[in-house]
């Protein structure tokens, strides 16, 4: 199964170990699934603005300046990331186990 993270970073201002800044924390989030990886880059290709592919273009959905389209899964995201898994088959663990004692 192929998945496309989105990937945004958050800024807070306030005082992180008393030096006052910003702060700043990468979120990669799950977006969709898809079943081919050419799937998933043509989703991500359609759904790109053309001022994205500009030279000197940065994202910033603070100030609302987006790299992807309206109605695209990765509207408020500043990049994407596509990753292809290979399901393993496990065993669940035990449900409603019961601990048997010795007499």
């Amino acid at each position: 199964m192929i998945y496309l993270y989105g990937i945004r970073e958050e800024r807070e201002y306030g005082c992180w170990f008393e030096d006052w800044g910003w702060r700043r924390e990468t979120i990669r989030e799950l977006v969709a699934t898809f079943d081919e990886v050419q799937d998933a880059k043509d989703y991500v290709k359609n759904s790109t603005l053309a001022a994205a592919y500009k030279p000197y273009f940065r994202a910033d959905p603070i100030s609302g300046k987006f790299k992807y389209r309206k109605g695209s899964l990765l509207r408020y995201y500043e990049s994407c990331e596509i990753e292809n898994k290979i399901e393993e088959e496990e065993s669940p663990p035990p449900h409603n186990p019961i601990q048997v004692t010795k007499k």
